[in-house]
C-alpha cells in the first residue's frame, strides 16, 4: 500500500468512528433531558 492509501484509509477511519461517536452520544443527552422532565412533572401528582 502506498503512503497515501494508508493516511486516507486512517483518516475514513477516524472521520467513521467520530460520526458514530457522534450519532450515538446525542440522543442519550436528549433522553436523559426528556426522562428528567418527566420525573418532575410526576413528582407532584406521586405525593
Amino acid at each position: 500500500m502506498s503512503t497515501l492509501a494508508v493516511i486516507i484509509s486512517i483518516w475514513a477511519l477516524m472521520a467513521t468512528c467520530a460520526a458514530l461517536f457522534i450519532r450515538g452520544a446525542s440522543p442519550r443527552l436528549e433522553r436523559a433531558t426528556v426522562l428528567a422532565e418527566r420525573r418532575t412533572a410526576r413528582s407532584p401528582i406521586a405525593e
